[in-house]
């Protein structure tokens, strides 16, 4: 299953991607509940070689990012390290 992205998180994507060409980094500021979870799974699933870091503020949050990608993101790989 693809990640299907809103309109305002593929002009999202594409402006990190191009960040990321550009300088190594980037950063989705959005509000809360607007998908930037989702631009990850989607940078994730065009890079299944990379190793990817998730960092999340709370293992709430963490364990509902993680439940978000088995719904909706089912194939792509999920190995949690947590401290």
């Amino acid at each position: 299953m693809a990640v299907n992205l809103y309109p305002h998180n593929q002009i999202a994507y594409r402006n990190a991607l191009r960040l990321m060409e550009q300088s190594g980094r980037a950063a989705v500021i959005h509000p809360t509940g607007t998908g930037k979870s989702f631009i990850a799974f989607k940078l994730a699933e065009e890079h299944p070689g990379e190793k990817m870091i998730w960092l999340a503020p709370s293992e709430y949050i963490f364990h509902s990012q993680r439940e978000e990608k088995r719904q909706h993101c089912p194939a792509l790989p999920f190995s949690p390290i947590q401290s």
